[in-house]
């Protein structure tokens, strides 16, 4: 386990460091999660079938 942790100039913990990390890390989840979604839904299309003509929608 990585006990090593990233210090600022003055000796504190870089907070700033940290954040962009978790920003990147959620990123890189919402860009993966999307992805499967959308294969997901095109899967779903691409194997519904429509069994009868669909009628235009008259007011």
């Amino acid at each position: 386990m990585k006990t090593h942790l990233k210090q600022d100039n003055f000796g504190n913990l870089d907070a700033e460091y940290y954040v962009e990390q978790a920003y990147e890390l959620r990123r890189e989840f919402y860009a993966q999660a999307i992805k499967k979604a959308v294969v997901h839904v095109k899967h779903f299309f691409a194997h519904f079938s429509i069994t009868r003509p669909l009628k235009a929608f008259h007011h």
